[in-house]
């Protein structure tokens, strides 16, 4: 089965929108899928408006633990079986669905992840020009210091073998330090143990607002710095 997560905070101007408007993609295109939306603790009206949706193969799920990327994961493992063809995408659609079919059928033709990159030949990608930069320096380091080849770490769209994921989130463990760092990690870790990973290219427009902030990723720096000598 298909199953696609969404992770959200402080969404309520576009929520149920985002959330019909995936649906409707997903009914068009596939008959067994679930949609979940992962909230993670959000202190305005969208959880209000998810519970109140009433979509069929539509599943709403609350969190309230500190980091957002643990909260999706720990779904994603906990509503899997192993067979299941998983991913996510942001709540802002930030990324077009038109890479969906692409996705999968990479994952048909036995890619174990498929990631959404805004960095290889024929991705468009519409972004302030600061965060372009802070972007690129970042994915430039950790190819660096980690000798990754991937593109793109950190884009919100995700694909993966159920089984491949829960086999990486085991030998990652849970750790509230690593932020918004654990995409990074578990393709770091994903290459390390020869998985067949693909990067396709995505059309991203930047979304209104970001729920991330440099203060608030912080702690992600020294995480990262010594990752290298534990792996």
């Amino acid at each position: 089965m298909l199953k696609i997560f969404i992770p959200c905070y402080n969404e309520e101007k576009a929520i149920e929108k985002n959330t019909k408007k995936v649906y409707e993609i997903l009914s068009s295109k596939f008959k067994n899928f679930k949609l979940y939306v992962i909230d993670d603790g959000s202190k305005d009206k969208t959880s209000e408006i998810l519970k109140r949706l009433k979509l069929k193969n539509f599943v709403y799920v609350r969190c309230n633990g500190p980091s957002r990327r643990e909260n999706l994961v720990q779904s994603m493992c906990r509503y899997s079986n192993n067979n299941d063809l998983i991913g996510f995408m942001d709540a802002d659609r930030s990324t077009g669905e038109e890479a969906l079919d692409l996705a999968i059928k990479a994952i048909e033709n036995n890619y174990d992840i498929v990631i959404g990159s805004r960095y290889v030949k024929g991705a468009k990608i519409k972004r302030k020009l600061d965060r372009r930069i802070i972007s690129f320096l970042f994915n430039l380091s950790v190819r660096i210091y980690f000798n990754s080849k991937i593109r793109d770490h950190e884009c919100g769209f995700k694909f993966f073998k159920a089984k491949i994921l829960k086999d990486l989130v085991k030998e990652m463990g849970i750790n509230y330090e690593r932020k918004m760092f654990w995409d990074s990690e578990m393709l770091v870790r994903a290459q390390r143990n020869k998985l067949k990973i693909l990067e396709i290219p995505v059309a991203w427009v930047e979304g209104p607002k970001s729920a991330l902030t440099f203060k608030k990723e912080l702690p992600m720096i020294k995480y990262a710095l010594k990752l290298r000598f534990r792996l």
